[in-house]
């Protein structure tokens, strides 16, 4: 009832008047009715309904912290300052404070006053009298050039960023590559020694995932067919990973240009393709878009070399909602990729390829021609006058601006229904003065450049370790599913995020407002590409570029696997 009803009373009007019973009929109505008091609808378990957002929501947050390992080793050839040629002014080579040597040479004053401090090579100032005497000076590129965070020396007034971030996902597949065409490449036979039996030992410019014992098939040699795998390694142990030995004369298997070998699975060969990368998409765009994160320093903490330690964080939200993978599967990888800027004109072009083991040779490429088709990271360079000719990249300028990137190079068989990693792109740069200039005083073009590997897994579901099969009248079968043409359908269930399938790094993360939360660490490291003047881009002529020192094995090593 909304209304109040009220009546009178007859004494109240008139002191004569004698209250008397009065009855009205009243009606009542009510817009809402209670629930029955014993009925139960349904019982909500939080847990579980937890549990159902958790597995159906399709948004990510990602973040994380980067560890660096950063050197500038190469450094530039000519300039005004922080350069070789600094080296040979009056600046360095007056010593007017030591009488007996009042003046050094070239190659006494590189001796003298360049430093090398945590990896970073530089020089002190080399006036004594200056107030600041003690200041190092870093060689170019400088410590800011690789910093994660905005470069505020390059130009006044002004940050520079020296590295993009981005998130990825493999969603195509390149299997015209020459180097994985019709099965991998052979690039090179060695004769070895097996259980005291000659045999040959092949090699590929990947991981070949093979081990003792298993099957390989050569094909478009003077012996094809299949053959049991004796043994993985060379003689000395080395290059297991690269090398297999089969039971063949040497002298009698003749390999040529479109060799190639694939690892088989109970009759079936595998099939070998480079993974393509694609950005991701987000809540807001459909393409996730260069300023969609932050980075900063983290406070208080630095690497054992007193590099900064920066974190990172994607401010939008990335959505993985109808995305599939190269193979037409749910999505289970992300990938943060990093991509090199030119900071300000001071690097060049950023080309990619592949990490390869020091395999001599791939060093006959000037001959063998058809060798220059596999992109080795450690042989890409733009000096057209090295030693070495240049092998071809993936890809020649790798850009923010880019919507799909080369990722890997991945082994995929239908009896195992899995993709295996068998190596990673690597992204390789250089800085412009030391490719494009040189003088009497310090001679130049240096081809050797720096290079890192660009894209980082971030897992976000796992796939079963057990294959199903079913067919025609199987409930429940997946739209990835695969089939052999037998009638049967196999697949790889696609795992709920916290679920333990026999392995000890399942995957499990926060989720919370509607988002998952995924926070790794990554350490990340820029190598130079030919240290130990492995690959003929190493500068040997004075003044040369520092060279390494190989550490030798401190423990006893076994030689070879006894497979007998």
């Amino acid at each position: 009832m909304d209304k109040k009803i009220t009546n009178l009373l007859n004494k109240y009007k008139s002191k004569e008047a004698v209250d008397k019973d009065s009855y009205m009929n009243l009606q009542v109505n009510n817009t809402s009715r209670l629930l029955p008091p014993d009925e139960i609808n349904k019982v909500l378990n939080l847990g579980d309904q937890f549990n159902y957002e958790r597995q159906k929501c399709p948004f990510y947050r990602i973040l994380g912290k980067i560890n660096p390992l950063i050197s500038n080793v190469l450094f530039n050839t000519t300039g005004t300052q922080s350069c070789w040629e600094v080296f040979s002014t009056n600046l360095f080579t007056n010593n007017t404070f030591d009488d007996d040597d009042p003046n050094l040479t070239f190659g006494q004053s590189i001796k003298k006053h360049l430093k090398e401090i945590d990896g970073w090579y530089g020089y002190f100032d080399p006036v004594i009298s200056n107030a600041r005497f003690c200041l190092f000076y870093d060689m170019e590129p400088k410590r800011e050039r690789f910093l994660f965070l905005p470069d505020v020396t390059n130009i006044t007034n002004q940050q520079v960023k020296n590295w993009e971030l981005t998130i990825t996902y493999p969603h195509a597949s390149d299997k015209t590559h020459p180097m994985v065409n019709g099965g991998l490449m052979i690039i090179d036979k060695q004769k070895v020694l097996v259980g005291g039996k000659p045999m040959t030992a092949l090699s590929v410019p990947v991981f070949h995932n093979l081990s003792n014992g298993g099957v390989v098939k050569l094909m478009n040699t003077n012996l094809d067919g299949t053959y049991q795998v004796i043994r993985v390694g060379l003689d000395d142990g080395k290059q297991k990973n690269y090398y297999f030995c089969i039971d063949i004369d040497y002298n009698a298997l003749v390999l040529n240009s479109n060799s190639r070998m694939t690892k088989m699975y109970e009759n079936v060969p595998s099939e070998y393709y480079f993974r393509k990368f694609k950005k991701i998409r987000t809540k807001s765009s459909n393409i996730i878009e260069p300023d969609d994160y932050e980075i900063f320093k983290v406070a208080f903490s630095e690497s054992i070399f007193s590099d900064d330690i920066t974190e990172f964080v994607f401010n939008e939200d990335i959505t993985i909602q109808d995305l599939v993978d190269n193979l037409g599967r749910p999505l289970s990888e992300l990938y943060l990729t990093i991509i090199k800027t030119d900071s300000n004109q001071i690097f060049t072009k950023v080309s990619s390829g592949i990490e390869a083991p020091y395999i001599s040779e791939l060093n006959t490429a000037n001959i063998n021609t058809y060798l220059k088709d596999i992109p080795v990271i450690q042989k890409i360079h733009n000096v057209s006058t090295a030693p070495s000719q240049t092998f071809t990249p993936l890809e020649f300028d790798v850009k923010i601006t880019d919507n799909d990137y080369y990722g890997d190079v991945v082994e995929y068989n239908t009896i195992t229904v899995k993709e295996v990693v068998l190596s990673d792109v690597n992204h390789r740069f250089n800085t412009i003065n030391r490719e494009t200039t040189g003088n009497s005083i310090v001679p130049g073009p240096r081809p050797e450049g720096y290079y890192y590997k660009a894209h980082h897994l971030i897992k976000i579901r796992d796939f079963s370790t057990y294959i199903e099969e079913g067919d025609e009248k199987t409930y429940g079968i997946p739209t990835y599913a695969i089939t052999l043409g037998n009638g049967k359908y196999y697949w790889r269930d696609y795992l709920d995020i916290g679920t333990n399938d026999i392995t000890n790094d399942f995957v499990n993360y926060p989720f919370l407002n509607n988002s998952h939360y995924i926070y790794q660490n990554y350490c990340f490291e820029v190598k130079r590409q030919d240290p130990f003047d492995n690959w003929d881009l190493y500068f040997s002529t004075f003044p040369a570029d520092p060279i390494g020192n190989a550490v030798g094995n401190k423990f006893k090593v076994n030689l070879s696997d006894n497979v007998c």
